[in-house]
């Protein structure tokens, strides 16, 4: 028997055989049910998002856990550092903050460092460094070649802050706090004992077109950051946040590894045994977004650095140190996870759904009804703790959810690109009054859902599918609901211009 026959024998050609034909099995099951398990996959984490959602909720309407501060409390030996980070913004804007913070009444010591960063134009920061030239409490710093945006920014101002220095306090260059600021900010600090504190975001002349908006914004500090204080969990939002600077220090300053450096200092200020608190009073007023794809802007910056941070976590590249108890690391989640969603793999599941089905796979309706399901449960998501919540008029609550609705598929574009490694670019939101006219330019993000959302009503009508159909009509909730919010904030840049803030 020679070579070639024996290759040729009945037990040597089964073997091959047998595995090309299991091969081609696999693949084509992986073919078949992709869209069920990209579809199942979404749907379980959409419904972990709705569990620490409703846990957030749930702890939030409680009460929250924080101890209310007399003004009189003990905050001898405190020396604040106040830095104001600016990156091309109106000088009569931030000359406003300056002022409002130089009006502070029977603060501590403290000082006021203004870092400029990367502003190529001297027309922008050179009035504010005349303003600051004038006031002795006042220092400007401008930098070119600044690497990590505001994180990099505040590194600098860091560096530079007194030595004396007890708490770095951060303040928005559009932030206007009241006289009495500093003073709240010490007694917090003295009464609680805690190494940083956070006071909430509050929005100036939203007493009329902006209210429903800055309900929506305000909807994270009702939920997840009073539900925080319950577990010694909260985080930071990157303005009119108190920091002990010896803390800040030890944990090795800001990072520019997310988009929102804020969140992710504040997890490691946790993990490495530092104590924070939310402080409900509000203190200090910015404005809003003034259009819709400056809101858009803001939502992917959040959505997308909140994730990065909260993967940085769970792989324990924050700090090292040792995990905090359960409670604690489940409402910092709630806190990472608060502009989230995955609407995107479910939509695309969706999408490939519709194709098996036009092409007679059976596991595409299967696949179309978990994918169906999954948006369902986002819309949910959205719109219920801010109905449910009940905070303002039935109009202001409409304006909120449409707004919540609108930004979903930024923020689900968002939520996956948040997941990919690469650096995260840090876009200043725009603050510039004039030509702020609150057009409903909608992003990239909205027009593809909506264009998919078209598609899918006609293929669902085209086949009787009610899961493609419907997850058609849920696609396309966004950008009617960017109508509604792109008029919102075109009343607001309107009072902004009328009252010339």
């Amino acid at each position: 028997m020679n070579l070639a026959s024996f290759s040729k024998g009945p037990e040597g050609s089964k073997l091959p055989v047998t595995l090309a034909l299991l091969g081609a099995l696999c693949l084509v099951s992986v073919v078949c049910l992709y869209p069920v398990i990209l579809a199942t996959i979404s749907f379980l984490a959409q419904v972990s998002l709705f569990i620490l959602n409703g846990i957030a909720a749930l702890l939030a309407h409680r009460g929250d856990a924080g101890i209310p501060v007399a003004i009189e409390a003990q905050s001898e030996g405190l020396v604040f550092s106040v830095h104001v980070p600016t990156h091309d913004e109106p000088p009569h804007l931030v000359i406003a903050t300056l002022a409002a913070l130089r009006a502070q009444k029977n603060a501590p010591p403290y000082e006021v460092i203004v870092i400029d960063n990367n502003t190529r134009d001297p027309a922008v920061w050179l009035p504010v460094e005349h303003w600051c030239r004038e006031n002795p409490l006042f220092r400007f710093l401008h930098r070119e070649g600044v690497v990590g945006a505001k994180a990099g920014a505040l590194n600098i101002a860091l560096a530079q802050s007194r030595p004396d220095a007890t708490h770095i306090v951060t303040v928005d260059a559009d932030y206007q706090v009241q006289p009495d600021f500093l003073t709240v900010a010490a007694a917090e600090i003295a009464a609680r004992r805690v190494d940083f504190v956070q006071f909430p975001q509050a929005y100036r002349c939203c007493d009329a077109a902006g209210a429903g908006i800055a309900l929506e914004l305000s909807d994270y500090f009702d939920r997840h950051a009073r539900a925080a204080n319950r577990a010694d969990a909260m985080l930071l939002t990157g303005t009119l946040s108190v920091i002990r600077k010896e803390a800040l220090l030890q944990v090795g300053g800001w990072s520019a590894r997310t988009a929102t450096e804020d969140a992710e200092l504040g997890l490691r200020l946790g993990e490495a045994g530092f104590r924070g608190a939310f402080a409900r009073q509000i203190v200090g007023r910015g404005l809003l977004p003034l259009t819709l794809n400056a809101l858009h802007r803001q939502r992917f910056r959040w959505a997308s650095g909140n994730m990065r941070t909260l993967l940085l976590w769970l792989s324990g590249r924050t700090s090292g140190a040792a995990r905090p108890r359960l409670a604690r690391q489940v409402l910092a989640a709630t806190q990472l996870t608060a502009w989230v969603n995955f609407a995107l793999p479910a939509a695309l599941a969706l999408l490939i759904s519709a194709v098996q089905m036009a092409a007679q796979v059976p596991a595409g309706a299967q696949g179309a009804a978990i994918a169906f399901s999954t948006l369902l449960l986002v819309m949910a998501s959205a719109a219920i703790p801010l109905i449910v919540a009940g905070n303002g008029s039935m109009a202001h609550v409409a304006t909120a959810v449409s707004t919540r609705i609108a930004l979903l598929p930024t923020a689900a574009a968002a939520t996956v690109a948040g997941m990919f490694p690469g650096v995260q670019v840090f876009r200043v939101t725009p603050k510039a009054i004039c030509g702020a006219r609150g057009k409903a330019d909608p992003p990239v993000a909205m027009i593809v859902a909506s264009v998919c959302g078209v598609g899918l009503v006609a293929a669902g009508v085209a086949m009787g599918s009610l899961p493609l159909a419907g997850g058609g009509v849920l696609l396309l909730l966004p950008l009617l609901a960017a109508g509604l919010t792109a008029r919102a904030l075109a009343g607001y840049a309107s009072v902004l211009r009328m009252r010339e803030v």
